[in-house]
């Protein structure tokens, strides 16, 4: 239970901080921002290994840098499921992507 929490503070807090940092990234409310959360743990959880499983081949002849637009498809389909919220643009997702990784390597390695 503790990993869970830890894990939706952590997501919650670094999409929060990468909304402030891009302009194509809006949350419109708290609620919006723990929805979010809650399904991109979701899709994080079951849609982004089917993909990863899928595009072995391409991850592996971009020697792993295909697993960035895994990334910002995830994303990108989090910011379509959830109302309020929005991520405008491709290149926009794959830029939020790089932060969000960073921002979660960062917070958990101050939290954990």
């Amino acid at each position: 239970m503790k990993k869970i929490s830890l894990f939706i503070v952590v997501n919650a807090i670094s999409l929060y901080l990468v909304s402030h940092l891009m302009d194509s990234m809006y949350i419109s409310s708290i609620k919006s921002l723990l929805i979010l959360t809650l399904i991109f743990g979701l899709l994080n959880l079951t849609v982004k290994p089917l993909i990863q499983f899928f595009s072995l081949p391409i991850t592996f002849l971009t020697l792993g840098l295909f697993s960035l637009v895994i990334n910002a498809v995830v994303l990108k389909l989090a910011f379509t499921i959830v109302p309020g919220v929005n991520l405008y643009g491709f290149i926009s997702a794959i830029g939020a992507s790089i932060l969000l990784s960073i921002a979660n390597t960062i917070l958990y390695n101050i939290l954990d």
